[in-house]
């Protein structure tokens, strides 16, 4: 299978394909995966907009992921640090579901943006990025292993993380531990 990327965007290629592979990973232990992409700020005019560096937010991710880890069909997540006039330091996020078990993700963008808003006492504003009818790719439904061209559509919205412009001064971003699937049954095979 190849990989399809935004092409609105110059890819940080050595992260990309960090970020794909990752992805593959959870489609070899999952059947089926359900994607959530989520931004992280700091509220402007904030205490943590207006000083903190890289370090402090990739310690808010941390310790926001591991929070996330209570949550019951979260599978797995990557995120990727920006540094931009507007929102200064951010955070492109995805968050994998089970999609084996669930076909929403409402209670998990809650869930997320709840422990966001409590990991940064208030000053963090978490942005869900719905599909909206004009884009290119629609997301958040649930894409099969075998789904082709539904993987194609989750790396192209998940290529967005992988952007040159904004970038930190080095790469910072983190993908989840994946675990060893489990061998049951027969293996499984791409449509």
């Amino acid at each position: 299978m190849g990989y399809i990327v935004n092409l609105n965007h110059v890819s940080d290629y050595p992260v990309l394909n960090e970020l794909f592979h990752h992805q593959d990973q959870l489609f070899e232990r999952y059947s089926k995966l359900l994607m959530l992409r989520i931004d992280f700020a700091y509220r402007k005019g904030s205490e943590a907009f207006k000083f903190s560096d890289t370090n402090n937010l990739a310690a808010d991710m941390t310790w926001l992921t591991e929070q996330c880890r209570e949550i019951s069909g979260l599978v797995g997540y990557s995120w990727v640090m920006e540094d931009g006039e507007e929102h200064r330091l951010h955070v492109h996020a995805a968050f994998y579901i089970n999609g084996q078990v669930h076909c929403k993700i409402w209670m998990f963008w809650e869930q997320i943006k709840h422990l966001w808003e409590t990991v940064t006492q208030g000053e963090g504003y978490a942005h869900h990025c719905e599909p909206k009818a004009h884009y290119l790719i629609q997301g958040e439904r649930v894409v099969a292993f075998s789904d082709t061209r539904g993987r194609e559509g989750m790396q192209y919205i998940l290529s967005y993380l992988a952007k040159q412009s904004q970038r930190t001064e080095r790469p910072i971003y983190q993908l989840s531990p994946v675990s060893i699937p489990v061998a049951r049954g027969r293996p499984r095979s791409r449509g």
